[in-house]
């Protein structure tokens, strides 16, 4: 392919204009890389795509010239031969297993266990994958993922609550597009966190205005997540706020998440025990009985004390000075010359810096990975999802591969939290089983109860940790592959 000069210097004026659409300038610099003599495997590296759609716009340029760049350009449609699908692997369910599937189907459940309750019911009804993933709101591929684990480790994948449908949870991963500040590459930097902040602000007062906030779980977690992630927000904008911005919100940001999190903890153990409770007989169910009993009570304790705190003038008083916070342009800002001394710097310059510390920090843990103790896994934990926030609120800066560092990202974060979810579920039930018989001391022998499937739960939970703990070697080597990390390096490069 050859380029006259005007047609370079045309080009290379539509890569450096970042008001431009983004497909525009990615393809402009496809077929500049073509004029230079790269090969297509090469440019498709380059550009995130397939080599196939890389010289399907190689040949658009081929056939229509710069006028594929003009505005309102609409390219071909690409006709394909109908293909012939691979017959469906079978799928069956037994009585027994549609009976077990049943009450995960209530509306009670959590969203992302109810939706692979229902794809496993479609599948075994003979539904094609693609009509489920849009009946259960997945992509296709993570719809057959749930079915092949499901094959795999049968009732065990209703375990723990993923982040697969509708979970605030989910940012530049999910089918639904996560909302976006609106940050613009000229921002300052205090204006980028004031929109980053806002965003979480307004997800955080939604759940607090929600009607079912004590009936449905995800209520709470969502807006525990909100908060963590304006408390984050702060964190990764350090330097574009003043001292007294920051000490002002920060004490009732951790006080309202702490508040938060003993809900949400509560609600996760309760959702684990009642699925194993109900695989149980009679007899063996009973012993369950008080401990859900006791964490019920303390998690009503704690809704209690959140509804308290929430009513409290206090944070009322917080809630709207924060409001005006973040919608006053500059409240509070220093000026850029404090990101980087003497030096005045817009966010699209800032942003790649504080990613690539933070992507550091996570590859730093790399030489005590082959015998990371549980402690030092949970820090790793926070190192991603720190790294995950710092990137989610530079989306819209992000270069190619960007999004999709962010869910290889989330991937391992997950793969960790699962691991923590279960340390905390082993501890809990340890300290409730050794107190046990001193609970039970004044009442008759014949009406106390057999401590034996409390040991088996907890055995089957540490089972359940331990192999999560020999497969910790296999995410971590996929979060540090080759691909992963040019793809890292590529997403900071506009």
């Amino acid at each position: 392919m050859v380029l006259d000069d005007a047609q370079r210097a045309s080009l290379r004026s539509l890569i450096e204009n970042n008001a431009a659409d983004a497909e525009r300038r990615r393809n402009a610099r496809i077929i500049l890389a073509y004029a230079d003599g790269a090969d297509t495997a090469a440019v498709a590296t380059a550009c995130d795509l397939s080599e196939s759609r890389t010289r399907y716009w190689r040949g658009v340029f081929e056939k229509y010239g710069m006028s594929m760049f003009e505005e309102g350009f609409a390219p071909p449609v690409r006709r394909r031969a109908p293909r012939e699908r691979p017959p469906a692997s079978t799928f069956t369910l037994s009585d027994e297993q549609r009976r077990a599937l049943a009450p995960w189907l209530d509306e009670a459940v959590d969203d992302a266990l109810r939706g692979r309750a229902r794809l496993l019911l479609a599948y075994a009804d003979g539904k094609d994958t693609d009509v489920i993933a849009r009946e259960v709101g997945l992509s296709p591929s993570r719809t057959r993922y749930w079915r092949k684990a499901f094959e795999r480790e049968g009732m065990t994948v209703f375990e723990h609550a993923g982040s697969d449908v509708a979970t605030s949870e989910v940012h530049a991963s999910g089918n639904k597009k996560s909302p976006l500040p609106g940050i613009l590459p000229d921002d300052c930097f205090s204006e980028a966190g004031r929109k980053v902040l806002h965003m979480y602000f307004g997800e955080m007062l939604a759940m607090e205005a929600h009607p079912d906030m004590d009936g449905d779980p995800e209520v709470v977690h969502k807006m525990r997540v909100a908060t963590r992630r304006i408390r984050s927000a702060f964190e990764i904008f350090d330097l574009a706020f003043d001292d007294k911005t920051k000490k002002r919100f920060r004490r009732p940001l951790k006080r309202l998440g702490r508040t938060l999190g003993c809900v949400r903890d509560l609600d996760v153990l309760l959702m684990h025990m009642r699925a194993y409770a109900r695989e149980l007989s009679a007899a063996d169910a009973s012993s369950f009985a008080p401990l859900l009993s006791a964490w019920e009570d303390d998690r009503a304790m704690h809704f209690a004390a959140l509804r308290a705190f929430l009513a409290d003038e206090a944070y009322l008083r917080f809630r709207e000075q924060f409001r005006q916070f973040v919608e006053t342009p500059l409240a509070g800002a220093l000026p850029d010359e404090a990101v980087v001394p003497g030096v005045s710097r817009r966010v699209a310059q800032v942003a790649p810096e504080l990613i690539l510390r933070r992507y550091t920090e996570v590859l730093a843990f790399d030489p005590r990975m082959e015998t990371a103790s549980i402690d030092l896994l949970h820090r790793l934990r926070i190192q991603c999802k720190k790294l995950r926030y710092t990137m989610e609120s530079f989306t819209e800066l992000l270069g190619p591969g960007g999004r999709k560092a962010i869910r290889q990202t989330i991937v391992l974060q997950d793969y960790l939290g699962e691991l923590q979810d279960g340390q905390a579920a082993s501890d809990m039930i340890t300290d409730f089983v050794s107190g046990l018989d001193a609970r039970q001391s004044s009442r008759p022998m014949h009406e106390r109860l057999n401590p034996a499937p409390l040991l088996n739960y907890l055995a089957t939970r540490e089972a359940h940790k331990h192999a999560l703990l020999l497969g910790v070697g296999n995410a971590w080597r996929d979060f540090r592959a080759a691909d992963t990390h040019k793809r890292f390096l590529r997403s900071l490069i506009p």
